[in-house]
């Protein structure tokens, strides 16, 4: 009867490896994916903090627009507007004004 219970004993032994190698192989798997997911997280923080300091940069630039908007919005209708647009845009120049021009 010894005889028998021995190749009982090789055979828990062997389910016993294999159950550990098994787990050890699940907690491996399980890790590597970890891993890979905190260098994903990473890469997307860098693309979300890239994204940010253009909306900033975009923010700001849109800010001095409105200024200069509603400056402007401010002087339609009046004579330094009215100059302002015969200046720039058709290049028009007051009596006696000399003008310089930078070629």
């Amino acid at each position: 009867m010894a005889a028998k219970q021995r190749p009982q004993k090789r055979s828990l032994n062997s389910s016993k490896i294999l159950v550990r190698v098994l787990i050890g192989m699940l907690l491996l798997v399980m890790l590597s994916s970890a891993i890979a997911l905190y260098f994903e997280q990473e890469k997307q923080m860098d693309r979300i903090l890239q994204r940010q300091a253009e909306l900033s940069v975009n923010l700001q630039d849109a800010a001095g627009s409105l200024t200069e908007l509603r400056e402007l919005q401010q002087l339609v209708g009046s004579d330094a507007y009215i100059e302002r647009v015969a200046r720039e845009q058709l290049g028009m120049v007051k009596p006696n004004e000399v003008v310089f021009t930078d070629q």
